[in-house]
C-alpha cells in the first residue's frame, strides 16, 4: 500500500460506474486517505475473490488496462496521470458499457 500510496496525487479521486448491475461505488471517492482506505478494502477483497489481468493500453484516451472480474465479467480502469502522480481513477463495470471488449 505504500507504493501505492507514493503514486496518488493529494486530491485524487475514484469515479466508477456499474450502471446499477454491478456493484459500485455511488459517489466519486475524493482524497488522498479516502482513496487508500477503498484500496485497502479492494485488497482484501481480492484476496478472497481475485481479478486477472486480461491487457494494458489506453481506455479512453488514458493509460490503463482492463481485467476479467472473478464474476467473470470485465472490467476497465483508467488512470489520469497529472505531474507524474495518479490524479483520477475511472473504474467501468456496467456490463453494457463493456459489450464491444468480448
Amino acid at each position: 500500500m505504500k507504493a501505492l500510496g507514493a503514486m496518488l496525487a493529494a486530491d485524487i479521486s475514484v469515479h466508477a460506474d456499474g450502471g446499477g448491475k454491478r456493484l459500485a461505488s455511488m459517489q466519486p471517492i475524493v482524497g488522498f486517505d479516502a482513496v487508500m482506505k477503498f484500496n485497502q478494502f479492494l485488497t482484501d477483497e481480492f484476496r478472497k475473490n481475485g481479478s486477472n489481468l486480461v491487457r494494458t493500453g489506453f481506455v479512453n484516451g488514458l493509460p490503463g488496462f482492463i481485467t476479467l472480474e472473478a464474476d467473470g465479467e470485465l472490467q476497465t480502469t483508467a488512470l489520469e496521470i497529472e505531474d507524474g502522480k495518479i490524479s483520477a481513477i475511472y473504474v467501468v463495470r456496467n456490463p453494457d458499457k463493456l459489450k464491444h471488449l468480448h
